[in-house]
């Protein structure tokens, strides 16, 4: 495709942009070989980019390497999905309460605007972009780059697994819009006590959600 022409500079960080998105969109599932040979001449690239791009994610969880075999999309077993979720509320509540002492009325005009953004009418096929910028504009003020990069590809795995619960009720959908606003309420008022507390609720309901619909998938 012409969108996926890759600029030589950084060929590699691009096919592992290009393969990312079509992991976290749904377009390669879980267990699908990714073949190389394809990639590489749809993206108009040399092998060597595109084995570099593919160790990359290897080394992100989106996919396995195998001798023989190639590249895999990673699948996620459900006491992965689970430790995925308790190093997400691990980094979350730190950069949380690192933040928001430092939040401005900008910060809280952004998440704001997330908020009504996801409440609009294309707003659950953008859902997941949508609920990491939320986060992200969240915790930029902690000043913690590294951990916000790290959290950035926790919540990119979870992402896969949370598309399958997206169609997930209204009723789940309205209290995730409605645990954020009360999020940047208790941040406005420096509730950091309060704003930990509602985190760690919003944070296992999704992951009680998410666990109890993989588990069904599983036994059927």
């Amino acid at each position: 495709m012409a969108d996926d022409t890759i600029l030589k500079r950084t060929m590699a960080e691009e096919v592992a942009d290009i393969l990312r998105g079509r992991i976290l969109a749904g377009r390669l599932k879980a267990g699908e070989p990714i073949r190389q040979e394809h990639v590489a001449k749809e993206l108009g690239v040399s092998r060597i980019p595109l084995r570099e791009a593919l160790s990359q994610l290897a080394a992100e969880g989106f996919v396995t390497l195998a001798a023989h075999k190639g590249a895999v999309v990673a699948p996620l077993s459900l006491a992965e999905v689970e430790e995925l979720f308790e190093l997400r509320l691990m980094l979350e509540d730190g950069l949380l309460a690192r933040a928001i002492p430092h939040m401005g009325e900008g910060d809280f005009a952004m998440l704001d605007a997330l908020i009504d953004e996801s409440r609009a009418p294309d707003g659950l096929k953008r859902w997941g972009e949508l609920n990491w910028r939320f986060h992200e504009v969240m915790y930029l003020p902690a000043a913690r780059p590294v951990t916000l990069k790290l959290l950035r590809r926790v919540h990119d795995n979870i992402d896969r697994y949370l598309r399958l619960e997206i169609a997930m009720s209204a009723e789940g959908r309205n209290r995730g819009y409605r645990e954020h606003q009360e999020l940047v309420e208790l941040a406005r008022a420096r509730d950091i006590a309060g704003a930990r507390k509602l985190l760690a609720k919003h944070i296992t309901a999704t992951a009680e959600n998410l666990t109890a619909t993989l588990k069904v998938r599983a036994e059927t």
